[in-house]
């Protein structure tokens, strides 16, 4: 029989049922196709009313597919059959890189030929440096009149065509953003490119950035810095390394850690029996200031590839001189331990100026709040006024953590470990309304975040629980995880409707450590996963992949030996397949679970990714377009920008600026805006735009409530260049 199928021709199989790929037709088809694709137009093809194509390369070609070669879907015997050369483009492309041959295996399942792997065939055209329809020519037909693949010069915007994205052209980014059906620009969180983590090393009083998609430490910074300073108290600070002589723990003693709109990150520094205080420090080395004014920015980076940062390395740690310390600001009463929550609001977004949401910081013996301008460090104002909570809500209120939801609520505990109310407080106002809620149902209670429905959750150290406050109907319920013996600390949410849990021991030196999933409408556990090999995590976040990963406090213990202790302090990656949402093999080091040294003692459970403020605090996102105004390097002078947007309720646009010389240096240029009103006149305030050129466009869409998106459908770009003629 298997010899009788082999040279069985395409018809025959079809009327057998055992194959439905070919066509049985004969001849040229009687009308074009106009309905799919004909690539060698015979009137066959995909989708074409005739049928389809065995080799829509070949004109003569299409109804006998196995008769004429060999195809995906022919019989084979995989007794004799193994592997063989394949292409399914022009032959005469098989050799023009990118363009290759595959190779196509006969399958022992089905004793038919699959498809051809691993081949490159010839794609339309995108400028992109790349040679995509393989016929020797880089970008053909597809550059600007610029010579290059910038928008501009004979392109100044987008109409009715789709918004291109990093696809399309490279030059372009989309963070956050997408398109719609329509092809219009929407929010988009799949497109989110922030992959940092920021983690405070309690004992060494440091703070450590991680690269969630490679999990290397890229950079470390000290907690705090005497080099710039906004002292609302007149108060001195301890110095970074204050405490450290000798294996003890940093006078500052950092802990929550907060990442705002701009990736930017603020820490709290909880300084026992001293001054607290909160520094930021910035993502971006292009946002940072050479403030020796020596031609460098003087900041951490991994100089010798080892993927650790070390801080007796002065050419990877600058200390306190850090330049992308932007500074400390000095908030609170000295009391003990105070600064123990951290969050970033809204914002309120101002034409002409950044909006990096404004922090939070509450004081834990001092039992108030205080809001602090984002962006320069302003004291906005204190929660109370005077006084503390329990003098004006008739219990002790002590901040342990804080979340802000989608509705500018501030959510804190009362208490860490115990029994616990929620405070709320309004950070839309100023002066800001607060209230209490029920207490909860049981006992205990940690970290903290709000799910996508506005609900708060708490990790119920030391029990085996969380807890979830809706407040809609002011009601608790308990999550009961993992088992007896085991207590929840930090806890965070994805973006599929998961709240994750950093789970340890409660027995001698908080064994163990483990991820917890629980589904946040139903309050049940999923599924717990087991970090092999570390001890005590604090902090459970998600980072924008989606993976998931716990902050492993380490060996604590008194007596520890410093490179022991270092040795447990880590940071563990659980990864989560993107298509699937459930814990599978890392695509690059083939581990479901990954762990990575960062500093001494690290001790963070706050939204340490910045996913929270990003998907539910603010959701948000940016179209990012690089345009070269006028040929043969001439400065252009920029106009105005139009656009067209929608904008439902809760939703805004905004957009801003760059302009410079050199497009490897664009991004650090200058930022001129926000415009929320369109047209968008360039000359005028928050500008003047100087002449240059290059002008780096940036589209910023935000909503509010997370369900709505604006609408961006069109834009435009003008400028003139030298030699216009007034038209």
């Amino acid at each position: 029989m298997r010899l009788f199928l082999g040279v069985l021709s395409c018809c025959a199989l079809v009327a057998l049922a055992t194959l439905s790929a070919c066509s049985c037709n004969s001849g040229t088809a009687a009308q074009p196709c106009t309905t799919g694709t004909d690539v060698d137009g015979d009137g066959y093809g995909a989708g074409c009313p005739a049928g389809p194509d065995c080799d829509d390369n070949d004109p003569s070609l299409h109804d006998d597919c196995c008769a004429a070669g060999i195809y995906q879907g022919c019989p084979c015997d995989p007794a004799v059959d193994s592997e063989i050369p394949c292409y399914e483009g022009d032959p005469a492309t098989s050799g023009t890189p990118p363009c290759m041959r595959g190779v196509r295996s006969c399958n022992p399942a089905s004793n038919l030929w699959d498809a051809c792997l691993g081949q490159v065939v010839p794609q339309a055209e995108v400028c992109n440096g790349s040679d995509d329809n393989c016929d020797g020519t880089a970008d053909e037909g597809v550059m600007s009149s610029c010579g290059n693949c910038l928008p501009g010069c004979d392109e100044s915007g987008v109409d009715t065509d789709p918004f291109p994205c990093m696809a399309q052209n490279p030059a372009i980014e989309c963070d956050g953003v997408g398109t719609d059906p329509n092809g219009d620009l929407v929010l988009d969180s799949s497109t989110i490119v922030n992959h940092y983590l920021w983690i405070a090393n309690d004992r060494a009083g440091t703070v450590t950035k991680i690269d969630t998609r490679t999990g290397y430490e890229v950079a470390r910074y000290a907690s705090v810095t005497h080099a710039r300073v906004v002292n609302h108290t007149g108060n001195n600070f301890p110095a970074w390394d204050a405490g450290t002589a000798g294996g003890g723990y940093a006078s500052n003693r950092p802990s929550r850690t907060a990442v705002d709109f701009y990736g930017d990150v603020w820490v709290a520094n909880r300084a026992p029996s001293a001054q607290p205080s909160i520094t930021k420090i910035l993502n971006s080395p292009t946002d940072c200031v050479d403030y020796n004014m020596n031609g460098v920015i003087e900041t951490s980076r991994d100089v010798n590839g080892d993927h650790v940062i070390d801080p007796a390395d002065p050419a990877e740690f600058f200390a306190e001189a850090d330049e992308c310390i932007k500074f400390t600001v000095v908030v609170g009463a000295i009391n003990d331990w105070q600064a123990r929550a951290l969050a970033i609001d809204a914002g309120m977004p101002v034409m002409g100026q950044r909006n990096p949401g404004n922090v939070w910081v509450g004081m834990f013996t001092e039992q108030a709040f205080y809001q602090v301008n984002g962006e320069t460090g302003a004291l906005m104002q204190r929660v109370p006024q005077t006084g503390t909570f329990q003098a004006v809500l008739g219990v002790p209120v002590n901040p342990y953590g804080a979340a802000i939801d989608s509705q500018g609520r501030l959510w804190a505990p009362s208490t860490c470990c115990g029994a616990a109310y929620l405070t709320r407080i309004d950070t839309t106002q100023n002066p800001a309304t607060f209230s209490r809620t029920s207490i909860q149902s049981g006992g205990g209670s940690y970290g903290i975040t709000v799910d996508l429905m506005d609900r708060v959750w708490l990790g119920g150290w030391p029990q085996n629980v969380m807890y979830r406050y809706t407040p809609a109907t002011d009601t608790w319920t308990t999550a009961t995880v993992t088992g007896p013996g085991w207590g929840v600390r930090g806890v965070g949410i994805d973006t599929r409707g998961n709240v994750w849990g950093a789970v340890h021991g409660t027995g001698a030196g908080y064994p163990g450590s483990r991820l917890v999933r629980v589904d946040a409408d139903t309050a049940v556990e999923l599924r717990v996963y087991d970090i092999p090999g570390q001890r005590t995590p604090t902090g459970a976040g998600v980072d924008f992949d989606g993976d998931v990963w716990a902050i492993n406090q380490g060996d604590t213990q008194a007596g520890t030996p410093i490179a022991t202790a270092l040795a447990s302090s880590t940071a563990s990656r659980l990864h989560i397949d993107p298509n699937t949402g459930e814990a599978a093999a890392h695509p690059v080091t083939g581990n479901m679970v990954d762990t990575f040294q960062v500093g001494l003692n690290p001790y963070t459970y706050s939204d340490f990714t910045g996913l929270g403020l990003r998907t539910v605090t603010r959701p948000s996102g940016e179209y990012v377009v690089p345009i070269q105004g006028c040929a043969n390097n001439d400065q252009a002078t920029w106009l105005r920008v139009d656009w067209s947007a929608t904008e439902p309720p809760g939703t805004e646009v905004e957009v801003y600026v760059r302009a410079g010389d050199d497009l490897a240096t664009l991004e650090q240029a200058p930022l001129f805006g926000p415009w929320t009103v369109s047209p968008a006149d360039l000359a005028q305030p928050p500008g003047p735009v100087p002449a240059s050129r290059y002008l780096l466009l940036i589209i910023r869409l935000i909503s509010q409530d997370r369900e709505s998106t604006p609408i961006v459908h069109s834009y435009n770009v003008e400028w003139s260049c030298p030699g216009d003629v007034p038209g």
